[in-house]
């Protein structure tokens, strides 16, 4: 049996064309070096995926862990932001509200 490592968040951030065009390396290169700085790279997984969705926002990214599992979306991060979410989400688990995403409700099926 494979054993797979806990984190107790996981970030994957869009690196996808329009992502990458607004600054998404930057971004990657800012978390990886605030969680390093703060002790928690071995404590948070990040890892980069082709694309997200919601093109036009971004860069995006999510955060899971135990706070919110169904994850909190932060679009349009910039650098500047990065230490606001390493801070606040990543070592104290509250998401950074004025960053995040807002979410609306999934469409049901009729019957």
């Amino acid at each position: 049996m494979t054993k797979v490592r806990d984190y107790e968040s996981h970030v994957l951030i869009c690196t996808g064309g329009d992502c990458k065009k607004r600054g998404a390396k930057d971004v990657t290169k800012t978390l990886k070096g605030e969680l390093r700085a703060s002790g928690l790279l071995g404590e948070v997984r990040t890892d980069n995926v082709g694309c997200l969705g919601l093109c036009k926002h971004g860069p995006n990214a999510i955060v899971y862990d135990g706070a919110e599992p169904k994850g909190t979306w932060y679009t349009g991060l910039r650098e500047k932001d990065v230490p606001a979410v390493v801070e606040e989400h990543l070592a104290n688990g509250t998401p950074v509200q004025r960053l995040a995403a807002e979410r609306r409700p999934r469409k049901t099926r009729k019957k």
